[in-house]
């Protein structure tokens, strides 16, 4: 009897979605909601499917991502609240917002909404920067220069599936103070970075709470294993060209996808003990066996990409920030 049969998850479409802006509504961990439909310990070919077809909402991810970033710059600067618990709750803001980013960078583009998300969210992160002039001298750091290919990785989209940018204005157009600049702007409507906190202040307690429940590592780290064997396997059995070979395949493209936001949380959570960097450097390697494996290379840079930038959520000491390495810097 399958899990289905025994009550279990519902594959039914979620109302609300797995993204949400931010409001009064409980803060959740963006990648565990999306997880939910295929979240158990042994997954079905039905389940990884649904997970694989549900409708996550990038450009909300990106924008939400953007705003918990300029959220953090703000209350940085805050000065009423004590140093602890500002600190405490911009790990919050960034560990959201970096969950959001893995999000947006793991998941394939299936649309041009989601394609756009991917774009707008690369130029706000600078993976599209960093244009060299070349009447300069190069100064750039090797690290720098891999932390930018494994941003510019992190938010590849297939090239053929762009639709054209904003024309320019022509001779007698008008409106040229709000002309179009690029496919679709992020920022929009969201509010600018400096100034005074525009919610995070109202939420202090949440944001601590949220920052403080860290998942299981060891968990996750034993998930993204299962799901990468769950993938490999589905495709092998697809290849024996069985009826449902084309559900297999889909099957196996959730699973991977499962994987990799499992490697993300265990790579984004600032868990500072011994056991918790030893499971980071168990995803280090198992990062670096999926890429002798061939998987997508935006999946590749966005654990990479997440981790670095990872390192610096406020409530890790900066004395124990460990250095993670991957191998294959150039592959991405």
């Amino acid at each position: 009897m399958s899990k289905n049969d025994q009550g279990g998850r519902s594959l039914a479409p979620r109302t609300g979605g797995p993204v949400d802006e931010h409001d009064d509504k409980a803060l959740r961990d963006p990648i565990a909601a999306a997880m939910e439909i295929a979240g158990g310990d042994d997954p079905s070919v039905d389940e990884l499917a649904a997970f694989r077809r549900q409708p996550i909402d990038l450009k909300t991810a990106a924008r939400t991502a953007k705003s918990l970033q300029s959220e953090e710059f703000r209350l940085g600067l805050f000065e009423e609240l004590e140093h602890d618990v500002q600190e405490h709750v911009c790990a919050g803001l960034q560990i959201m917002s970096l969950s959001l980013v893995a999000l947006t960078a793991i998941w394939p583009a299936d649309d041009l909404d989601q394609a756009a998300a991917k774009l707008a969210l690369a130029e706000q992160t600078g993976a599209l920067h960093h244009r060299r002039d070349k009447t300069y001298v190069s100064t750039i750091s090797a690290t720098l220069a891999r932390r930018i290919r494994w941003k510019r990785a992190a938010f590849t989209v297939p090239e053929l599936m762009l639709p054209p940018p904003p024309a320019g204005p022509q001779g007698d157009q008008r409106g040229l103070s709000t002309w179009p600049l690029e496919r679709w702007n992020l920022t929009e409507g969201l509010e600018l970075r400096g100034g005074l906190p525009a919610y995070a202040h109202q939420q202090i307690a949440a944001w601590i709470g949220f920052a403080k429940a860290a998942p299981d590592l060891d968990q996750l780290l034993t998930r993204a294993r299962e799901m990468f064997e769950t993938c490999d396997r589905l495709i092998a059995l697809a290849s024996r060209g069985p009826e449902n070979a084309r559900e297999l395949m889909v099957a196996a493209e959730g699973s991977r996808i499962a994987g990799y936001l499992a490697a993300a949380r265990v790579m984004i959570w600032p868990v500072h003990t011994r056991a918790a960097l030893a499971t980071k450097r168990e995803i280090v390697a198992l990062m670096n066996l999926r890429g002798e494996l061939g998987d997508p290379v935006n999946m590749q840079g966005a654990v990479r990409h997440v981790t670095a930038d990872a390192a610096w959520v406020k409530s890790l000491p900066p004395d124990a920030r460990d250095d993670l390495v991957f191998d294959f810097n150039e592959l991405v």
